[in-house]
């Protein structure tokens, strides 16, 4: 059986909406996509029992009150709503070993989930000039070169030790909780990826292989084809 994947979604004008590049690159990789609305905190366990991986998506800001801050003059959209329930659902699936993919969003809602802290606007508060992480072009098309970190899960996926991405994002993980590898930095030190160490499958990525996956671009159809592998060995267990 296919795996199901549990899919984080927004609310924009009054409706639920995810981009089709997410639902996509679950399809292509041989899973099932499920996405999850807000309000079902109080039965996120039910939720993880139904799927066999979690895939946290891209968005709006992360209200800096989840990592004991006030907000900075640069903070962007926040919806409370949606960092509760995302929040509740990332315990729940680490609580069970669940497979979790986090992409853009989703890495610095893993990092806070779990104690660590956001730099509310990199160009507002980063301690030396930042590469430019908001690219001026198609979500598609890649930005910046990143560094990965030999023997790490996602040097083990993509095979190589540098590789070019977009970059969509203005947010990024501050102070990272020692739980986590940081498995790749881009060249001005902004961290890139992560993941659990001691964890069946749990990768968090600054950027956004969803949209390049969905063009065909190898690597990121690489990232997805091993965590819905990941989640279909969830599913035989």
């Amino acid at each position: 059986m296919k795996p199901i994947i549990g899919i984080t979604m927004t609310i924009s004008n009054g409706r639920y909406c995810i981009n089709t590049p997410y639902v996509k690159s679950v399809l292509d990789a041989g899973g099932i996509p499920f996405c999850i609305p807000f309000g079902v905190e109080k039965d996120v366990t039910q939720v993880i029992d139904s799927i066999d991986g979690l895939l946290l998506t891209g968005g709006v800001d992360i209200h800096p009150h989840y990592f004991q801050e006030e907000p900075h003059p640069k903070l962007g959209e926040v919806m409370l709503e949606r960092d509760k329930v995302e929040i509740a659902l990332a315990h729940a699936a680490l609580n069970r070993r669940l497979p979790v993919f986090a992409i853009c969003r989703g890495i610095q809602l893993l990092n806070v989930a779990l104690g660590g802290t956001l730099y509310q606007d990199i160009n507002a508060q980063y301690e030396s000039e930042p590469l430019l992480h908001k690219q001026n072009a198609l979500r598609h098309e890649l930005a910046h070169f990143i560094e990965i970190t030999k023997g790490t899960r996602l040097h083990d996926i993509i095979g190589k030790d540098r590789v070019a991405v977009n970059s969509l994002h203005h947010q990024a993980v501050k102070n990272v909780p020692d739980l986590f590898q940081i498995s790749a930095k881009a060249s001005d030190g902004i961290v890139e990826a992560m993941e659990l160490n001691d964890y069946p499958f749990c990768l968090a990525v600054q950027w956004h292989p969803e949209e390049m996956a969905a063009k065909g671009e190898e690597y990121s159809k690489k990232l997805f084809k091993a965590f819905v592998g990941a989640c279909s060995k969830q599913n035989d267990s």
